[in-house]
């Protein structure tokens, strides 16, 4: 682990600092949430933290919105959201990521923030859940669909302040294919969120796919084939295995190929939508 010279660690009060800092010294600083992924840059970098910023570490929870500061840890995300069917798959993201030790330190902003992590669970589970990103540049206040901004080319200084997920009458939930069962990252995660009507058909389906890629994503291709139509999770799997060579490049990477992440997204699919439905079920009763 890269140590941390007095010099190079500047902790920060307010979100304006941060900004100043980081405008001031450009591609050299480099903002430090829980520290689990930035300190694997072995180079010189002066590490501006965040730690000190209350509001950061806000969690919100009524029945329209939930509101998480982008220092909230996975941890406490989690267990500020048990037991919400909704929120399923966030709360499965946030409880199943890393190792216990790393999600007490993780964060939820860190996980969105760090372009070159591909596993991210955070984003797919935020991405079914229609998220929003409240974020503060030095030209203001901008809040952005998580979405666009998981696609915005970053190109100047700013600090993720808060993730917003909108209460629905959806349920969710959330699943990962690991290579073995603790400290590996996943190779291929799907988040799943959806309304199921009284007939059985599936309403504002949102799915979304992460470690496959680069990038978390929608699967929108399969959202619409999906969407209005009584599935079971063989159905599903069988449509999600027409399409995912399509729809989906996997990449290579040490901890898998990219055919291989490809092959298990059907099954992935088809076991998040069961997941789903048994809470839909147990809702009901």
């Amino acid at each position: 682990m890269m140590v941390i010279s007095q010099d190079g660690l500047i902790s920060v009060t307010r979100v304006s600092q941060a900004l100043d800092i980081l405008t001031r010294l450009g591609e050299t600083a480099t903002v430090m949430a829980g520290g689990t992924w930035v300190m694997r840059e072995a180079r010189d970098r002066t590490f501006v933290s965040l730690a000190n910023i209350p509001d950061l570490t806000d969690i919100s929870l009524d029945a329209q919105t939930l509101v998480a500061g982008s220092m909230v840890t996975h941890q406490d995300l989690c267990d500020a959201i048990t037991g919400a069917p909704d929120l399923a798959a966030l709360a499965t993201a946030a409880g199943k990521s890393a190792t216990p030790a790393i999600r007490r330190m993780a964060t939820l902003g860190g996980n969105l923030c760090t372009r070159d992590f591909y596993s991210a669970d955070l984003a797919p589970a935020l991405l079914a859940l229609n998220a929003e990103v409240d974020l503060e540049t030095s030209s203001g206040r901008q809040t952005l669909s998580l979405e666009d901004y998981l696609n915005t080319p970053v190109d100047r200084p700013h600090i993720l302040l808060r993730v917003t997920v909108p209460r629905t009458a959806a349920r969710s939930a959330h699943v990962r294919l690991m290579q073995r069962q603790a400290g590996d990252y996943p190779l291929a995660v799907v988040s799943l969120s959806a309304v199921i009507t009284p007939d059985g058909a599936l309403r504002d389906l949102r799915i979304a796919v992460g470690s496959v890629e680069k990038r978390a994503r929608r699967w929108r291709a399969l959202e619409a084939l999906c969407e209005g139509q009584t599935m079971t999770s063989d159905s599903i799997r069988t449509h999600a295995a027409l399409r995912a060579s399509q729809d989906f490049v996997g990449r290579d990477a040490v901890d898998g190929q990219g055919w291989y992440r490809l092959r298990v997204l059907p099954a992935l699919v088809a076991r998040a939508f069961s997941d789903m439905s048994r809470t839909e079920q147990g809702a009901g009763r």
